[in-house]
């Protein structure tokens, strides 16, 4: 991990852009957030992410907000990722025009955090190929 991207999480924690991985108490959590949900609940599991949307519909308990965020692409993921491989600082997931507006991003231990357009492209995220369902997971490293 660079000093640069420890910095940037370090930033958006200290400024308090950071969400917790559970929605407030009364309000629903968004749908970014659970799609988190749905990657925590992989890596609890002992699974690695889902490799295909399908996979995502046969998870215990998936939440339909999820689901329709990814087939929709309102939420990118990384497919089939080993999500202890990446951490809570790398990005495995965010929504769909964070990278050019900024946005919640899916850190790699499920949690969810607001982080400017530069944070997210600048931050370590797994191989772009796995950015396509079913794609095969390559050699670990980031971007």
């Amino acid at each position: 991990m660079t000093r640069r991207t420890i910095l940037i999480l370090a930033l958006a924690a200290a400024s308090g852009c950071g969400r917790s991985p559970e929605a407030a108490p009364g309000t629903e959590p968004t749908p970014v957030e659970q799609v988190g949900q749905l990657l925590r609940t992989c890596n609890e599991m002992g699974k690695p992410a889902p490799r295909t949307l399908k996979e995502a519909e046969k998870l215990p308990g998936a939440p339909p907000k999820a689901i329709e965020a990814l087939k929709s692409g309102a939420v990118v993921i990384y497919w089939g990722v080993n999500l202890n491989e990446y951490g809570g600082a790398s990005a495995i997931g965010y929504e769909k025009d964070a990278p050019e507006k900024g946005g919640a991003v899916i850190l790699g231990d499920g949690t969810v955090t607001e982080l400017t357009a530069e944070q997210v492209r600048e931050i370590a995220k797994p191989p772009d190929a796995l950015l396509k369902p079913g794609a095969s997971p390559r050699a670990k490293g980031s971007r």
